[in-house]
């Protein structure tokens, strides 16, 4: 019994520090996020308003883990409030969230119509240009 009740303490105990650490990941990982957001919008010329969001999910044929996707969503979502995130790239002013691959199929369809203002963290911002 003293065994028994000895492992299961042993088990709490590394089960909490173990629930510690994923905590500590999360919040490095928002953080990071917010950072990276933060940097890559500053150039947008206002602070309140709607703000378009691709990422590869968005474009045929690109790959992509669909959780992965729809989390990096929702972090952009709070990392760039009280701007708004909509799906598409019919707003002025536009987040890419693409891998390099990605990117460049889609500007190549798109160059006349955005321009590149800044890159951060893997993603992009542009600009519609013909409006």
């Amino acid at each position: 019994m003293i065994i028994v009740a000895i492992l299961g303490v042993k088990t709490g105990v590394e089960n909490f520090k173990s629930s510690i650490a994923e905590r500590s990941n999360d919040a490095a990982v928002i953080s990071a996020w917010n950072e990276r957001l933060s940097n890559l919008i500053a150039p947008i010329p206002f602070d309140r308003g709607l703000i378009g969001y691709i990422s590869n999910e968005d474009i045929p044929g690109a790959s992509f883990d669909s959780d992965d996707a729809e989390g990096e969503f929702v972090l952009a979502q709070y990392a760039v409030a009280p701007l708004i995130l909509v799906r598409g790239t019919g707003q002025e002013w536009n987040i890419l969230n693409l891998d390099s691959e990605t990117y460049e199929k889609w500007i190549q369809a798109n160059e006349n119509d955005f321009e590149f203002v800044e890159f951060g963290g893997g993603m992009y911002l542009v600009r519609k240009v013909n409006q």
